[in-house]
């Protein structure tokens, strides 16, 4: 800092000129420093307990406004009518709608992997099924972990 002397209307002052490249180093950290980002989502962690109801249409059948879910095998992409979804999370923190939001934009929106990754290779045209996995939020993987036929246990009764 340097100290300059002015007069002004008789009155001795004192003003201190602070270099200019102080101003710009500071201006510089603080453009620099980390922020964080308040629009992404919250940070997923490790793998998460997912589970999907999907369908394949029949045959005759169209996808029209059902919302639809394409999943890929080994270098081949498969397209399901999606049903229904959730997310296992014991906080409750993380529902389906964090896990659509981020696999959405892609095609296909998830990567299938693990034992079990025929499971969509094998689902005939009009069947139903409810398929447990893991889904990796990283790389967007689903790894199958058990299958069953039809809506699954939290199905809606049907009365005949």
């Amino acid at each position: 800092m340097w100290p300059a002397v002015s007069i002004i209307g008789g009155m001795r002052k004192t003003i201190v000129l602070v270099p200019i490249a102080g101003i710009v180093a500071a201006a510089i950290v603080v453009a620099l420093a980390p922020h964080p980002a308040f629009a992404q989502l919250p940070r997923m962690g490790p793998p998460l307990a997912t589970t999907v109801v999907i369908s394949k249409p029949a045959p005759g059948q169209i996808y029209g406004n059902r919302q639809v879910i394409t999943m890929g095998v080994e270098g081949k992409t498969y397209k399901f009518v999606l049903k229904d979804a959730w997310a296992n999370d014991p906080s409750g923190k993380i529902h389906w709608d964090d896990i659509w939001q981020q696999v959405r934009q892609y095609t296909p929106n998830m990567m299938v992997t693990g034992m079990n990754s025929d499971t969509f290779e094998k689902i005939k045209p009009g069947d139903t099924m409810t398929i447990n996995g893991l889904y990796a939020p990283l790389n967007r993987n689903f790894e199958v972990i058990g299958t069953e036929s039809g809506s699954g246990p939290y199905a809606p009764a049907q009365h005949y």
